[in-house]
């Protein structure tokens, strides 16, 4: 346990070195992790000879020589984390450890946690750095606050250097990062190269690595420059992998499922011609032909009718862009939302999506946030389902792909259902200020954050060097609410600067008139105060 002492600087109580590994994990990172459930994995008797590739090059070593890397890139909706997926499963007994980056999972989505959380999972997989390991812990906790490459160092490559290698070489072997690209921000990206390339150099033991990513240009230009040059094998995700095959397979299967289910449906449907429309309109995108079958799905008593939309369903007029055609599938979800919901379904899109620190993703979270009764989120969801998952009130809402996002967030391809990140974090304000300032809590938070503080931080914080947060100043009703806290949330000296600045415009505006004398004294000086002490 940690204890904030002053601002940047933690204190850490004594511990074993288990326990204070234990605080620096995300355990939603983990293959087989009950947060990913149920993870995205390969159809059966798709994706084999890409799975016979990787299987090939985790199990013969010796044939692989000093190709310590392995790249496998594709663009969206290729299916890469199922097959990251796959060969977790497949390759277990050599698995050393993995961690399955996700933009939109708190503890997932920066570089913050990777090297313990690959630490913890090592020394389960090799007994042998496990008193080394701990006792370092024990001895400096602060590990854990330095840069990856100092944790990388000491708590792997160290260890790992202390054991024979001959013993090591009947020890699991393979480590999987997938969704580097989703590791933001980007310039992380290249920090988790560096310090993997500089360690790769140090160990005198064997790790293996499977990086899976989107080929973005500075993952890319890492993993083909030197040093991983010499050392990494690059497997792109193309039609040589029998794509097309496996999703005509994919969907054959999926639809005759459905069939079974709803003994109602004709005989034929769907026809042979239906099926190899939806495979050329998926373009080798597995994400598309799984969107589909869910929506399908999800029709109740209008199979026939969904799938007849999706059919007909044409990409706009920039059909050249490589999504248009999930775009377009992507729209017409969000156009059969009913017209009573899809104010609050865009609302809670937007807090799984923006929210990066204090993430509110559990169905009672978020029923309690927006002020939902129990059981109503997933009647405001119903219509989308295709795109979302949402279980039942203990677990945590989940977005199927992140695709998603990327559609929301383009204001050129989600057109009127675009999600403008500003508008979002103040609206998520609001809220924060409308449920007041009593000490609410996060029904299933183990660390007991208080909610709105926590929340309203993150939101104003993000807010601050945007147009939108004048207007969000300008909205009288919000001052008389705004809790006691408000001002303390605002350590960063640009922050507090913007603050002055903005209160220096407003003095004499309508603004200030609308302000008790009381909430006036407290911003100005709170905001001031801070500023002296920075």
């Amino acid at each position: 346990m940690h204890f904030p002492f002053e601002p940047g600087v933690e204190i850490f109580c004594i511990g074993t070195g288990l326990e204070i590994l234990e605080k620096r994990i995300a355990l939603g990172a983990f293959y087989n992790a009950a947060e990913r459930f149920d993870p995205p994995k390969c159809y059966p008797n798709t994706r084999e000879a890409i799975l016979a590739k990787i299987e090939a090059w985790v199990k013969e070593r010796p044939e692989n020589g000093e190709c310590l890397v392995l790249w496998m890139y594709g663009p969206a909706g290729a299916g890469k984390s199922a097959i990251a997926q796959s060969i977790a499963e497949l390759c277990e007994a050599l698995l050393a450890a993995s961690f399955f980056f996700s933009r939109t999972a708190a503890g997932r989505n920066d570089n913050s946690r990777l090297v313990s959380t690959i630490v913890w999972q090592l020394i389960q997989a090799v007994p042998e750095i496990r008193e080394t390991v701990l006792s370092s812990l024990e001895r400096d906790p602060t590990i854990l606050s330095r840069t990856p490459a100092v944790q990388m160092q000491s708590l792997i490559v160290d260890p790992l250097n202390q054991i024979p290698t001959e013993l090591l070489a009947n020890r699991p072997h393979l480590v999987i990062i997938d969704g580097l690209d989703e590791c933001l921000p980007p310039e992380s990206q290249d920090d988790v190269l560096k310090f993997l390339s500089t360690s790769l150099q140090r160990l005198s033991a064997r790790l293996y690595f499977l990086i899976v990513s989107r080929p973005h240009t500075n993952i890319r230009r890492a993993l083909t420059s030197d040093p991983f040059r010499s050392i990494t094998y690059t497997l792109p995700l193309e039609d040589d992998y029998q794509s097309t095959e496996d999703i005509h397979h994919f969907l054959t299967s999926s639809f005759a499922e459905i069939h079974t289910n709803h003994v109602y449906l004709p005989p034929l449907w769907p026809t042979t011609s239906d099926i190899e429309v939806l495979v050329d309109k998926s373009s080798g995108q597995f994400i598309y032909a799984a969107t589909v079958i869910r929506y399908v799905a999800r029709g109740r008593h209008g199979h026939e009718k969904r799938l007849k939309t999706v059919l007909e369903l044409g990409s706009r007029a920039n059909s050249t862009t490589p999504f248009a055609v999930l775009d377009a599938l992507y729209l017409q979800i969000l156009q059969s939302v009913g017209e009573d919901v899809i104010e609050n379904v865009m609302e809670i899109l937007g807090a799984l999506i923006c929210l990066k620190k204090y993430k509110i993703v559990g169905v009672g979270d978020l029923e309690g946030f927006f002020n939902y009764r129990p059981g109503e989120l997933l009647s405001i969801m119903e219509d989308i389902l295709a795109l979302v998952d949402v279980p039942d009130r203990s677990q945590v809402v989940r977005i199927y792909h992140a695709s998603l996002p990327d559609f929301l967030l383009d204001p050129t391809r989600s057109l009127s259902f675009f999600l403008d990140p500003a508008t979002v974090y103040l609206n998520l304000a609001q809220h924060c200020i409308k449920n007041g300032t009593h000490d609410y809590r996060f029904p299933g938070d183990r660390r007991s954050r208080y909610q709105n503080i926590d929340v309203l931080s993150e939101c104003i914080s993000a807010s601050l060097f945007t147009t939108k947060f004048d207007e969000f100043l300008l909205e009288c009703s919000i001052w008389d609410c705004l809790p006691a806290q408000f001002t303390t949330i605002l350590f960063d000296e640009s922050t507090i600067q913007t603050m002055l600045e903005i209160l220096q415009v407003l003095v004499g505006t309508s603004v200030f008139l609308c302000i008790s004398g009381t909430q006036v004294d407290r911003i100005c000086f709170s905001v001031v105060q801070t500023h002296r002490n920075i």
